[in-house]
């Protein structure tokens, strides 16, 4: 059976001192050190649009799905450059109404304001060969919404930088990894290719393609522990154990 590895980050940057959820931090050096041993493995790091046609097709061996959820400025100054110099892609979802702003939606909770790209810089990933997907407008709880306002979130999230990025917008993320079969169905309608969710596991061909599971990589992991997500069966023994 096929499978493909998709790994999840979100800052690529050190964390501030008393952030909470500072795990949500790699380091750069973390970073290139992971990017080194992905090369070192013979494996190649792809986007969504990318790693899903190798998937479709039977043939992913030696490719990892790279994303990056929320759009943060540290995405493209401190991570782009890495995926540059060993030759990788990646897709980072970003929250349409939160262009050159900060993570307002948990900003408070988190204690930090972490600046997200504006235009000029979502551009400047564009033109290195990366993808953008959607995160929705704003960053709700999607299964807490009522269909017509979440169906809002989704579907004018994708016009929206669809429109003002000039390119197209084929993958979906949930925020908080949160969604139920109503959600995934708005997912579907609204013309998404693909949605990933809070799930974890290695995906596999015959995945649901609108609730693929991911591997989140934390800046408090071990080098081994990220060894373990990548080349190894680690993530498939949480499977079942997610929750929806």
């Amino acid at each position: 059976m096929s499978k493909l590895p998709i790994l999840a980050y979100h800052n690529v940057d050190r964390a501030p001192p008393g952030v909470r959820l500072a795990r949500l931090y790699v380091t750069p050096e973390q970073f290139e050190r992971q990017m080194w041993t992905l090369q070192r493995l013979g494996l190649r790091g792809v986007s969504v649009s990318g790693g899903l046609a190798s998937l479709s097709s039977g043939d992913c061996r030696k490719k990892v799905i790279l994303t990056f959820d929320d759009g943060y400025v540290d995405n493209l100054e401190q991570a782009a450059p890495i995926l540059k110099k060993y030759g990788f892609t990646a897709t980072c979802y970003v929250v349409a109404e939160r262009i050159g702003a900060y993570n307002i939606w948990d900003s408070d909770y988190l204690g930090v304001k972490k600046p997200t790209m504006n235009m000029a810089q979502l551009q400047a990933w564009l033109a290195q060969g990366l993808e953008i997907g959607s995160h929705t407008c704003t960053h709700p709880r999607l299964d807490q919404l009522d269909a017509a306002v979440a169906m809002q979130e989704i579907e004018t999230s994708r016009t929206v930088l669809t429109s003002s990025l000039g390119v197209p917008v084929e993958h979906f993320c949930y925020p908080y990894g949160r969604f139920n079969e109503a959600t995934s169905t708005l997912v579907k309608r609204a013309g998404y290719r693909s949605a990933v969710a809070s799930l974890r596991g290695i995906a596999r061909r015959d995945d649901d393609v609108f609730c693929l599971p991911r591997a989140s990589i934390h800046g408090d992991g071990s080098w081994l522990k990220f060894l373990l997500k990548v080349v190894t069966r680690y993530e498939d023994r949480y499977r079942r154990k997610a929750r929806v």
